[in-house]
């Protein structure tokens, strides 16, 4: 047996031997690689290695420089400056001290915040805000411009609509008025006047169907006017006979009771919104105490939004507000339908034209320039156009009573609200330039 295992791992030794002095056997088959393919094949390699050469100026290029020339400013305000506050605003970070007291006011019920507007003119104010005890709520607002808003009430909601009442009084500061009608003095030659107003009420809403919504509330309002909180300002008291303004002399107070229906038939794809809106409502005003007036408000709304892509929505809004005597002295000046601002005539003053009725019509473009990563912040750009009049009565609106108004803007937005706003917007007198927290439609 021994001798078996010695006869076999001799052989073995001996095998291995010979193959080690014969070396490796080459492939008959394999052929000698040609010259020319190891060239081609070099030359495939370096440029998948290195980018290959620009190519030269064709009148492409030259037609795009001019456009891409003027278009840059628009770029860099309204695409990379949002893309790049949006960018650094989501970019996860450890919170700072400001961040962590905000964040543990907030927690407690107390909020401070910045308000882009608490009434016209009123220029941006700071506020704050206490919900401590929800739905009890109290908030207190003043703006750089001695505006103030102070208010408190309670809120309840839930799925089939909402009631509550509030308390508050109401200062705006600087009100501008150039008269009443369309033929006014131009906007260079303005007045102003100061308002305070103090208001209690009740409101309610119901949510009838999943796209129909009625609301109703009344109040007591009580309404004086004065010259302007700034010196500088020429006085409504100096331009105008006051006697002339019903409202401008005497303290004014009425009962109102205000109702309105909303349909809407609107659907929102990720940040676009798609369908119609329809809204029409009214108040009835009734003088109390020594107030000799009694009048009402009728308004409507339709606004269509029209997707043209993705990215792409053609927005259009037609409005109407509509005052009218029911006896005594009649609708106070205050409270006669207003044209101007980013309310109804982009390239106006706020409250440029005032009469009994009012009709605007508005159309803007909206592209959307950038979306963050996770779909949550969105920057759109838009171009504004808009037509609107101001009348004694509708039935006597003629083309002399319409004025056109222009503009371009930026928005920023989350997926269920406005965030902030910039536009820069103009008519045949003049040019209008500022940042809002909400829009009109």
């Amino acid at each position: 047996m021994r001798g078996v295992r010695r006869r076999l791992l001799a052989g073995c030794l001996a095998a291995a031997v010979a193959c080690a002095a014969v070396g490796p056997v080459p492939l008959a088959a394999q052929e000698a690689p040609d010259a020319a393919a190891l060239a081609a094949a070099d030359s495939a390699r370096t440029d998948l290695v290195q980018p290959p050469g620009e190519h030269g100026t064709d009148w492409v290029d030259v037609a795009e420089f001019p456009l891409k020339v003027v278009a840059f400013p628009l770029s860099l305000v309204f695409v990379r400056l949002p893309g790049y506050v949006a960018g650094v605003l989501t970019v996860p970070r450890p919170p700072t001290f400001l961040v962590r007291a905000y964040r543990d006011m907030s927690a407690w019920g107390l909020r401070p915040g910045v308000v882009t507007q608490i009434g016209p003119r009123s220029g941006v104010g700071l506020e704050l805000q206490f919900d401590r005890y929800a739905p009890f709520y109290a908030s207190s607002a003043i703006s750089f411009r001695e505006s103030q808003r102070h208010r408190a009430g309670f809120r309840l909601s839930g799925a089939a609509g909402s009631i509550g009442a509030e308390a508050g009084w109401h200062r705006d500061a600087e009100v501008r008025f150039h008269g009443i009608g369309s033929q006014t003095r131009d906007e260079e030659d303005e007045s102003f006047y100061s308002r305070d107003y103090w208001e209690v009420g009740a409101s309610g809403e119901l949510q009838v169907f999943p796209v129909l919504r009625v609301d109703v509330g009344g109040a007591y309002e009580h309404n004086e006017i004065d010259d302007p909180i700034s010196s500088g300002e020429t006085s409504l008291f100096e331009r105008f006979v006051p006697e002339d303004l019903f409202g401008a002399l005497e303290e004014t107070k009425y009962l109102r009771l205000d109702g309105g229906v909303t349909l809407d038939l609107t659907k929102r794809r990720e940040f676009q919104r798609r369908g119609i809106r329809l809204r029409g409502g009214g108040s009835l005003y009734e003088g109390v105490d020594d107030t000799d007036s009694d009048f009402h408000v009728l308004n409507g709304q339709a606004a269509g939004y029209l997707p043209l892509n993705g990215r792409q929505v053609l927005a259009l809004s037609a409005e109407g507000n509509f005052a009218r005597s029911d006896g005594g002295q009649g609708v106070p000046f205050f409270h006669l339908s207003r044209l101007g601002g980013t309310s109804s005539a982009l390239g106006f003053s706020n409250s440029r034209f005032h009469d009994n009725d009012m009709v605007a019509l508005q159309a803007e473009w909206r592209y959307e320039v950038w979306r963050d990563i996770h779909n949550t912040l969105r920057s759109e750009f838009f171009l504004y156009f808009g037509e609107g009049a101001v009348t004694s009565d509708i039935e006597d609106l003629s083309t002399d009573d319409w004025r056109a108004s222009f503009g371009f803007g930026a928005r920023l937005a989350s997926l269920d609200r406005l965030l902030g706003l910039a536009f820069f917007g103009w008519s045949d007198e003049s040019v209008h330039a500022g940042v809002r927290g909400q829009w009109p439609f």
